[in-house]
């Protein structure tokens, strides 16, 4: 082990380094992030599209929305002569999806329109 008073040296001179290189290094500047805002012009332009193109896809697909229900109006009966149809499984479930299947509801032809 070294005596005290040579660790004592040891540390000035250590300290007498990091002083001599901090000060000829540059001086820390403060960093300032200045957020700019877009032209009032530029975002009512960009609000505008978006209405339009909000307007357009709406416009195209709220039509089709009614043209025709998302189920038969006589899906109850088509569901129940479906059950009966069909031999008993044990599965209400699967039957029930069976029975839908058969009556056209799944087969793709409602969302396809």
């Amino acid at each position: 082990m070294a005596p005290r008073s040579r660790l004592v040296l040891l540390e000035l001179e250590r300290d007498e380094w990091r002083t001599r290189a901090e000060s000829a290094a540059r001086p820390r500047t403060r960093t300032e992030y200045v957020v700019k805002r877009a032209p009032l012009g530029a975002r009512l332009l960009a609000a505008l599209w978006l209405l339009v193109l909000g307007l357009l896809v709406g416009g195209a697909a709220l039509p089709r929305a009614n043209d025709t229900p998302a189920l038969r109006e006589d899906y109850e009966s088509c569901i129940s002569s479906a059950r009966r149809q069909a031999p008993p499984r044990g599965d209400p479930y699967g039957e029930l999806v069976d029975a839908l299947y058969s009556c056209g509801v799944y087969d793709g032809s409602v969302a396809s329109r």
